[in-house]
């Protein structure tokens, strides 16, 4: 999907949701697709999927993944098009994201926002896959948003995540703080 793609998926998503009634529903879109949505990736970055870490209120999900199958199948899209599964990795979610959410767009009875630049280049070195870094180094990252993602790793060690984790995520800052430096 590109972001054309996506958005045309979002907002058919939405009308879906008002045809079955549904009350207001609002999502966060993190990953590529949040990217793409918010210009911070290029026009041409495609992805799989769009991801959905947060979605109010939270017994609204059942009606999204049934209007998402719908959509799927008016569009030809994959089924796995609409990602929920990422909502196990919530507690990823940098401190006070909710200030820097971007909206992107509000169709029938949803309300889409996407994380912050930010937000999103921390979880991008934070997953640290080679696409991940790809988009990070084409964000091109100031001095300023590598400090956030510094403190944003200090916290994620604090609360517990696996210490395995947080060292590979420092690894590609370091890196990254390299590649800047250059």
């Amino acid at each position: 999907m590109d972001q054309s793609r996506s958005l045309q998926a979002l907002v058919r998503l939405g009308e879906h949701l008002r045809d079955a009634s549904a009350g207001p529903v609002d999502i966060l879109v993190v990953g590529a697709c949040a990217g793409m949505l918010t210009g911070e990736l290029p026009r041409g970055r495609t992805t799989l999927d769009c991801d959905v870490m947060v979605i109010a209120p939270i017994g609204a999900e059942a009606d999204l993944l049934s209007a998402s199958e719908r959509v799927a199948q008016e569009l030809g899209m994959s089924a796995r098009w609409f990602n929920t599964d990422v909502q196990l990795l919530r507690h990823a979610l940098p401190a006070g994201w909710e200030g820097r959410r971007v909206h992107v767009l509000h169709a029938g009875a949803l309300q889409v926002h996407a994380i912050g630049r930010m937000d999103l280049l921390a979880m991008k070195v934070y997953a640290g896959r080679a696409q991940d870094l790809d988009d990070v180094r084409t964000m091109r990252p100031r001095p300023e948003e590598l400090h956030f993602v510094a403190a944003y790793l200090d916290a994620l060690a604090v609360a517990g995540e696996p210490a395995a984790h947080i060292a590979d995520a420092r690894t590609v800052l370091d890196a990254l703080e390299d590649w800047h430096g250059r």
